[in-house]
């Protein structure tokens, strides 16, 4: 065949039709568990059962048919040695149909959020139509381990590789086995998160009056919140616990002002206190989320879908927690150049105040942006307080760990419904530690409600 003719013969071809529309993932509705301070009201439940309480409260309050459900995402940091998959021992335990498939997520205190980002990345792939993604956490009952010279020990000794002289001369005596408690602490710096917030607060000019102020301002936003019928359907009860534990509704500010900080003494900067940052908080939260397409066949609505997002890590010292204050630069970017002045509403993660004041002083601040963020990177400008977790933070409702995430969207879509909102943008960071890590790398969500129908069987 002449080159002529093959050039013909390819001519004559038919033009391959396109590829079919990309699916759009909608966030339909959430549901969690009480949110308690560890080792108390939920000192029995692990996170299995707290993953089973808020999947199974999840599938209640949304009438949803579990043969509809394709893959469960399930974030996890304080690991269960039984359990490495979280995701379908949850499906196991709920008896879900077999076919039902799942994954688990770590990326400490954004796990949670991660799980809804996974899920929503399978939908727009076209690996799933209905995903539920979250997490859940029990500090209650993290598993102590024994140091490694006596687990190594124990197994070369049941191996009979070991005599009973030598088992214990690498073992040492029995008084020297005791487990090493987790340390919430960044693995290279080997300082507490809360060290690392104190120094950054001090190295941005986060004073202790400004976080004492902001904290307390969470609590009364949720305090204010709690009466009205927003949440309701929100908090599934487990076992007889029915509600959170750790809202504080009226404080006297001149007890918090004088708390003593936490990580480092007042004179050496120190700032972080009881108060001003969230406590050791077992629990679990789910959101359920699907397809545009199969939304609207259950009549489901499918107003709410993730319009950009972004990862964004920054060095340790003594910017850890800063994190976000990258991501959202990027996160408005790629949602079409968007500035703060679109966003209505703003769900930040409140681990502590000082991370949360010390980055909007640094996003309202050309100074601080450039210094910290880079080179030429400009301020973004001022983020309004009133603007800011409208129904209270973490620092209200508590932190357990993997579950926050799913609290978070819940009441991103709930800002969006109720208020009608065009925009709200979710920041989150995850120092990568243990079990919150370094570099701090923050994750950032930007949700977009469209006019599409909200109507829905969630309403009957």
């Amino acid at each position: 065949m002449d080159r002529l003719s093959v050039v013909q013969s390819h001519l004559s071809r038919e033009t391959p039709p396109p590829p079919p529309p990309r699916p759009r993932a909608v966030i339909v509705t959430g549901c969690r568990t009480p949110f308690v301070k560890a080792y108390g009201d939920l000192l029995d439940v692990d996170a299995l059962g707290l993953g089973v309480a808020a999947v199974g409260g999840l599938l209640r309050a949304a009438k949803l048919d579990p043969r509809h459900v394709d893959h469960i995402v399930w974030g996890n940091v304080i690991q269960q040695s039984n359990a490495p998959n979280l995701a379908k021992e949850i499906a196991l335990d709920l008896a879900l149909p077999s076919a039902v498939t799942g994954h688990s997520v770590s990326m400490a205190c954004a796990s949670g959020l991660c799980a809804v980002l996974s899920a929503v990345q399978m939908i727009e792939s076209g690996m799933a139509e209905t995903v539920v993604a979250g997490g859940s956490d029990s500090m209650s009952c993290a598993q102590l381990p024994f140091d490694r010279h006596v687990t190594q020990a124990l197994a070369l000794y049941g191996q009979n590789r070991l005599s009973t002289f030598q088992f214990f001369q690498k073992a040492g005596w029995p008084w020297s086995w005791m487990p090493t408690p987790p340390s919430i602490a960044e693995r290279t710096t080997q300082k507490t998160m809360g060290l690392h917030c104190d120094e950054m607060a001090e190295a941005l000019g986060a004073t202790r009056r400004e976080q004492d102020d902001y904290a307390m301002a969470s609590h009364r936003k949720a305090a204010a919140a709690a009466p009205s019928q927003i949440f309701e359907g929100e908090v599934v009860p487990v076992g007889k616990v029915q509600k959170d534990n750790l809202l504080r509704g009226t404080q006297d500010p001149s007890k918090v002002y004088a708390l003593r900080p936490v990580f480092r003494d007042a004179s050496q900067g120190g700032t972080v206190t009881a108060a001003n940052a969230t406590p050791l908080t077992d629990g679990g939260a789910a959101v359920l989320v699907m397809s545009e397409d199969k939304a609207k066949a259950l009549g489901y609505p499918t107003d709410i879908g993730v319009r950009a997002c972004a990862y964004t890590g920054i060095q340790a010292t003594p910017t850890l927690l800063l994190a976000p204050a990258l991501g959202i630069h990027l996160c408005l970017q790629r949602a079409g150049g968007l500035s703060l002045a679109d966003i209505d509403y703003f769900e930040f993660h409140e681990a502590f105040a000082g991370q949360v004041v010390a980055t909007l002083k640094c996003l309202a601040s050309e100074e601080l942006s450039a210094k910290y963020l880079g080179p030429g990177r400009s301020a973004l400008g001022v983020i309004p307080h009133e603007k800011v977790n409208i129904y209270g933070g973490s620092l209200a409702y508590g932190h357990p760990f993997a579950a926050t995430g799913g609290r978070i969207v819940t009441n991103a879509a709930r800002v969006l419904r109720t208020k009608k909102a065009r925009y709200v943008l979710v920041f989150y960071y995850t120092p990568l530690s243990r079990p919150c890590v370094c570099p701090c790398i923050s994750v950032v969500l930007f949700f977009s409600a469209s006019p599409c129908t909200t109507s829905s069987r969630l309403q009957n």
